[in-house]
């Protein structure tokens, strides 16, 4: 487990490592977790994003004063600690983890806030749905209907 206290909330955070994080951790940082400034920590996960591959070109806009100004950078050069946080929350939400357990590690307090946090496409939801009702047993009552409304 890592504890972490938050500088902007002052909360304790108790966060699992998978295996393979265990293995990096006590292998790479000798169970040392070395001390980075978020610049140093930013420029660092650009470069494992670069090295993982994600080299696709994106778009994006922001706005400086009245202007909007689109930019196209490698998707790996807009990689930030906050990218890795929201991803870990939308990930986590997807493979079914409860809300309440993921707000517990990113230290959200509302959880009309980590809905608007996570990240999921429409497609991402409907097939998240789809799951719980396969889980359910609820697509076995869907293709009966089907079957009977055809007979029809």
């Amino acid at each position: 487990m890592l504890y972490k206290k938050q500088e902007k909330s002052d909360h304790w955070m108790i966060i699992p490592l998978r295996h393979e994080a265990k293995l990096i951790f006590t292998r790479q940082f000798r169970d040392r977790i070395p001390e980075l400034t978020s610049p140093e920590f930013n420029t660092h996960i650009k470069t494992i994003g670069k090295l993982a591959g994600i080299t696709q070109m994106v778009k994006f806009s922001y706005k400086k004063g009245n202007q909007t100004i689109t930019v196209t950078k490698s998707k790996y050069e807009r990689v930030t600690s906050h990218t890795a946080r929201r991803s870990f929350c939308t990930n986590e939400f997807l493979a079914g983890t409860p809300v309440e357990l993921i707000m517990k590690i990113s230290d959200h307090k509302r959880t009309k806030d980590f809905y608007k946090y996570i990240r999921i496409t429409p497609e991402e939801a409907a097939r998240k749905i789809k799951e719980l009702w396969m889980a359910r047993n609820d697509m076995k009552l869907i293709k009966e209907t089907v079957v009977e409304m055809e007979r029809l």
